[in-house]
């Protein structure tokens, strides 16, 4: 259950502020998450009264039915609500006083089915919808305005798609999906891309969208070298891939990117095997649902999502400032808007685990390095990227989030579908022009929208202290 409590202080008398507030039929005037709502029974508001109405929920529209359970005059109103996929009891308490009227909120929400299983990612969503609510409720009391209609629509430097894919937040919405890829991809121009003799690593290539994304830089004619935990699934997608792109340029390397051990030696063998790399894809990832440890003592989901992304790349980033102009491209999530970086529990040991929040958090991390190696890979002529690859059908997401999964599994895209920026960042002329961005279907994107999820220059230092002091000191890896 979520739980969301507000209140404000009104200069209204308490029987105007009762009376308007109690009329569920008026609250699309105060509440922007409100398309519209109109009472089943018309009469004044009582026990037993009835209102339909209907949300707007990113590109939904879902309806929620909301019944009066408790009607006191001037002291309290509690109204029961049931839609679809959830469920929400509405407790409002009105207080005369001295300057007007004071006018507490609580909403107590629960989810079933899917909603049920995300409910952690939606946490930060909702309490900024029930603060846009109590807030509209405020202007319309004391300034007799209504509420705008949420945030500005368009912005500075981006278009109407880029605001919704950016601001539409809960998983599965439609630009995330495969309506999303296919509205996008009518505003593409850019001749195609060119990997012709590239030297590409890419990890995480025998499976989901990493194997899409492998095909098609295959056939683009690039030297590709695939880093898999798995030696007979590497070996057989090495040889899909030969036998269907023609391109006999394709080896792998085992390693597990969870083992620090591991990426390190699997690095050294890449730096003295190969005269400079050109491309580096950080694909691998994984969400776990039970808190697990490697052997190495890390929590595995900050060891596979995080902390192994920065040791590899570190480790090969001389053999990418021998390239004339390479690229690190690396995968995050959707998911990752929902969560702030905590730099002080990267292995997620405070509160109960849950696995779509810590892969969330590190999914983030991943964001904050990209800008951090923008930066200070700038002199060596390395470009660094962040994408996300929409909500993509995997075997990854059907074992981890199987009822998310049976929830949305219409709308989610293709594996080809959500390697496609992947591909396009690692050959695009344009996307070399700009370093350190997060794109969404070849379109640079926010990090940032919800309120308390940007960190802060002392907390992006901070996850790369960490980061460093993991490898040296807990692990006793030798220095990057």
């Amino acid at each position: 259950m979520i739980r969301l409590k507000e209140s404000i202080q009104v200069r209204k008398n308490i029987n105007f502020v009762f009376d308007y507030t109690s009329d569920f039929s008026r609250i699309q005037e105060w509440d922007p998450g409100v398309i519209s709502s109109k009472a089943v029974e018309p009469g004044r508001t009582g026990v037993g009264s009835v209102y339909d109405l209907k949300l707007k929920f990113g590109f939904f529209r879902p309806k929620i039915q909301y019944r009066v359970v408790e009607y006191q005059p001037n002291a309290k109103l509690v109204l029961k609500g049931r839609a679809e996929s959830f469920t929400a009891m509405d407790t409002i308490q009105f207080q005369a006083d001295n300057t007007g009227t004071r006018i507490d909120y609580q909403v107590d929400i629960e989810f079933s089915g899917v909603g049920k299983y995300l409910e952690p990612c939606l946490v930060p969503i909702l309490k900024q919808t029930g603060k846009d609510a109590i807030q509209g409720l405020e202007r319309v009391l004391d300034h007799g305005t209504s509420a705008p209609f949420g945030r500005e629509w368009f912005r500075s430097g981006s278009n109407g798609l880029d605001w919704l894919a950016d601001h539409a937040i809960v998983p599965g919405m439609l630009m995330f999906s495969r309506f999303g890829y296919d509205l996008s991809k009518r505003f593409w121009t850019e001749p195609k891309t060119s990997l012709y003799g590239k030297q590409v690593v890419l990890t995480g290539g025998t499976s989901g969208i990493g194997k899409a994304a492998a095909f098609k830089i295959a056939e683009k004619q690039a030297f590709l070298t695939i880093v898999a935990r798995n030696r007979k699934k590497a070996e057989q997608v090495q040889q899909d891939i030969i036998e269907k792109t023609g391109n006999p340029n394709v080896d792998f390397l085992i390693a597990d990117l969870s083992l620090m051990k591991d990426i390190r030696q699997a690095a050294t063998r890449l730096c003295h095997t190969k005269k400079k790399i050109d491309v580096l894809i950080n694909n691998a990832g994984a969400l776990f649902n039970e808190r697990q440890k490697t052997p190495e003592g890390v929590e595995l989901t900050f060891a596979t999502d995080l902390l192994g992304v920065f040791y590899l790349t570190m480790l090969l980033k001389p053999a990418l400032a021998r390239s004339n102009g390479a690229r690190i491209i690396s995968v995050s999530s959707g998911g990752m808007y929902t969560q702030k970086i905590d730099v002080l529990d990267l292995e997620n040991r405070r509160g109960e685990y849950k696995g779509a929040k810590a892969y969330a958090r590190a999914k983030r991390g991943i964001v904050i390095l990209t800008q951090i190696w923008a930066q200070a890979f700038r002199k060596d002529g390395i470009t660094v990227h962040a994408m996300h690859p929409g909500w993509v059908n995997t075997p990854g997401i059907q074992g981890a989030l199987p009822e998310f999964y049976q929830g949305v599994n219409k709308m989610l895209r293709t594996p080809e579908q959500g390697a496609d920026t992947i591909v396009w960042l690692a050959g695009s002329a344009r996307a070399g022009q700009s370093t350190g961005r997060f794109w969404l279907d070849r379109r640079p994107h926010e990090t940032a929208v919800l309120p308390g999820t940007a960190e802060s220059e002392q907390e992006r230092q901070g996850l790369w202290d960490q980061l460093n002091a993991f490898v040296s000191q807990r692990l006793g890896m030798p220095g990057i």
